[in-house]
């Protein structure tokens, strides 16, 4: 081709190999690597054909396609993620003491402190509140939206298996309206112990400003030792057995952490997720207890920023369960 002796490989073809090497590894976190490999990878199997065909080494066009590649990298917001496992009183983890904002697995923590309200102010779960549709967010994640119209008595059992079981964000914001702000949910989380779970915006708060969702983090690690604490007291009341059988019949999030346990395992768990970026990235996570058919279980946390689909929290869960 070039008329002396050289590598058989043109330099796309040497870049496509090294952006495969190190991109395979990190398909466990993100697609992003292996979707640039394989822009790489086709202009490689194009600029050789052209060079078979003109012996025309494009020099301009490399630089160029480099370049908008390069630039398309830089670009991307990084997926960053973390992730903590505890089994048999041992942590293992990811970047698990870095904090995440939480998005809805913060109705968790708010569950707890609406549990322990309850039980303090003498109210049952049958107790209902009465809820004027014209008082909730209409655009936003909200199953009760299509439950009436007018008004309607809600009891605390319904508002916590919406906000739990379907991840409601009206059912949430009622529950901060009638138990007790952000500020209030901290200080339970405080009381039990738990430093770094941050509770500090609403529902709402949040809908209206996306980007200060990091108001309510919390680390993988700290999220898992709120599971372990839950696990611990589920049957200390009826309250927080109600959470434990809301959670278990949780429907969001089955291609996250439910995708990477075994068949006969089951999951008590909660997820959260952020707004989609331009590029349809998002924050998502999930956190939870593993149930696993022996009659162990696992706790379990996984938070990712900037991630393009549920199946990256299944592979880092996956990728856990296997240590």
């Amino acid at each position: 081709m070039y008329g002396h002796c050289c590598f058989p490989h043109t330099t796309a073809n040497k870049a496509t190999g090294f952006v495969l090497f190190i991109a395979v590894p990190m398909t466990v976190w993100t697609i992003i690597p292996i979707s640039i490999a394989t822009t790489v990878a086709t202009f490689a199997a194009a600029q050789e054909g052209h060079f078979m065909r003109t012996r025309n080494n494009m020099r301009k066009i490399v630089t160029l396609i480099y370049a908008l590649v390069a630039v398309s990298c830089w670009a991307q917001e990084p997926t960053k993620y973390g992730a903590c496992i505890m089994r048999n009183d041992s942590i293992i983890g990811i970047n698990e003491n870095e904090r995440f904002a939480m998005h809805s697995v913060m109705k968790f923590p708010q569950a707890l402190y609406v549990a322990d309200y309850l039980s303090r102010k003498g109210l049952a779960l049958d107790d209902t509140i009465v809820v004027d549709k014209a008082d909730l967010m209409q655009d936003t994640w909200s199953p009760m939206l299509k439950l009436f119209e007018g008004e309607k008595p809600f009891s605390y059992a319904e508002l916590l298996e919406l906000s739990l079981g379907q991840s409601d964000n009206n059912a949430s914001e009622l529950l901060f309206k009638h138990c007790g702000k952000p500020k209030a949910v901290e200080k339970y989380m405080r009381k039990l112990g738990f430093r770094d779970i941050h509770v500090r915006m609403t529902e709402e708060q949040m809908h209206k400003r996306p980007t200060k969702a990091i108001e309510n983090s919390s680390t993988p690690a700290e999220m898992v030792r709120l599971f372990e604490w839950f696990y611990h007291h589920k049957d200390d009341n009826q309250y927080l057995t109600f959470i434990w059988k809301a959670m278990a019949d949780c429907s969001t999030g089955l291609k996250r952490i439910p995708a990477a346990i075994p068949a006969d395992a089951r999951i008590v768990h909660k997820t959260g997720t952020g707004f989609p970026s331009p590029e349809g990235l998002q924050d998502m996570n999930d956190a939870g207890i593993i149930l696993m058919p022996d009659g162990s279980h696992v706790f379990i946390a996984v938070f990712a920023t900037h991630s393009p689909s549920e199946a990256v929290i299944a592979n880092i869960a996956r990728q856990l369960l296997e240590q």
